[in-house]
């Protein structure tokens, strides 16, 4: 006896519009401080002549690429299922989700280059005299502090709505916010260094590039775990032993069920993920009681939610196979 059991997606179906709009308000938000950072760090650090901050305003215009990617995928990835996507549309947020990522990864590889380029030329030139701080310093350096604080809360507050949310493309954009944050902090040691070096009549050339080097590894290690789920959902990795050991589980306590085998399990998108497997029941029953163990089998693992795992179970299909009970 055999019997196919699946969960299909039907009926006419709209986007997720609260969805969207949640996510499309922390983005713009997202928006408008780094364009106001972005546009402040460079004038500024045009004025003091500040290499470093002007980098640092060339990282805050990266966030607004990937603000910009979330704006545009949202209204795909929220769409309904379709005839042509039966599974529906999560996908596209893991790509965006990996987009961010890979773009994480090149500014922590560009910052490392630069930082390593300029201990390079540095060691191989004389060390240039004190320089005179003045307002333009001062006011460089209030704008590197400035961009830690607003960018740490905007990290903070991203990751929170993306956790209750449950969007993998917002916890991104989150770090990459942070990764901001990181950035700056070698550009406010190498100004507030440089100043209290004026002070004390000494150029303390190397805590910009050392501290540069620093942050470039911890953004490079961000992108890694932004990267590597994001690829195991595209390339349809197992859902994991945690969520495999609790289907094996709920399918040992539901009644009629001798035992499971060929299970399979795959995320559908970060929150969301298929089941297959085949169950063995009595041989000796009807279909009609085979379709009931089936249907009994999938609620249960439709409603079954795994402590630590963020991921629910949305689809199911179910072979059913005849077994002998003794």
């Amino acid at each position: 006896m055999m019997h196919f059991f699946q969960l299909l997606s039907g009926g006419h179906q709209t986007p997720d519009e609260t969805l969207i709009k949640s996510i499309s308000r922390v983005t713009w938000v997202g928006v408008t401080v780094n364009l106001a950072l972005a546009v402040t760090k460079g004038l500024v650090g045009w004025w003091a002549g500040s290499r470093v901050l002007i980098a640092d305003a060339v990282h805050s215009l990266s966030d607004l690429m990937t603000d910009g990617i979330i704006l545009v995928g949202v209204r795909y990835w929220a769409a309904p299922a379709d005839a042509g996507h039966p599974y529906g549309h999560r996908k596209i947020e893991t790509l965006v989700t990996l987009s961010i990522g890979l773009v994480l990864a090149g500014v922590g590889l560009f910052l490392a280059y630069g930082a390593v380029k300029a201990l390079v030329l540095a060691a191989d030139t004389p060390e240039a005299g004190v320089q005179a701080v003045g307002p333009a310093v001062w006011a460089a350096l209030a704008s590197a502090l400035a961009s830690i604080v607003s960018k740490e809360w905007l990290y903070r507050w991203t990751a929170a709505r993306g956790a209750a949310l449950k969007s993998s493309a917002l916890l991104a954009n989150a770090w990459h916010h942070r990764s901001d944050a990181f950035s700056s902090i070698p550009s406010a040691l190498a100004l507030g260094g440089g100043a209290a070096g004026a002070y004390l009549g000494r150029n303390l050339w190397y805590l910009d590039p050392v501290g540069a080097v620093v942050v470039a590894v911890m953004i490079i290690g961000a992108a890694r775990g932004i990267i590597k789920p994001a690829l195991a959902t595209l390339l349809d990795a197992s859902a994991g032993r945690k969520l495999s050991a609790a289907i094996r589980e709920t399918m040992a306590a539901t009644p009629g069920v001798l035992s499971g085998h060929k299970l399979r399990t795959r995320f559908l998108g970060s929150d969301a993920a298929e089941v297959t497997v085949h169950i063995l029941v009595d041989g000796g029953l009807t279909v009609a009681d085979g379709h009931r163990i089936a249907a009994d089998v999938k609620y249960r693992l439709l409603a079954l939610t795994v402590p630590g795992l963020e991921a629910r179970i949305v689809d199911v299909l179910i072979h059913v196979e005849p077994g002998d009970p003794r």
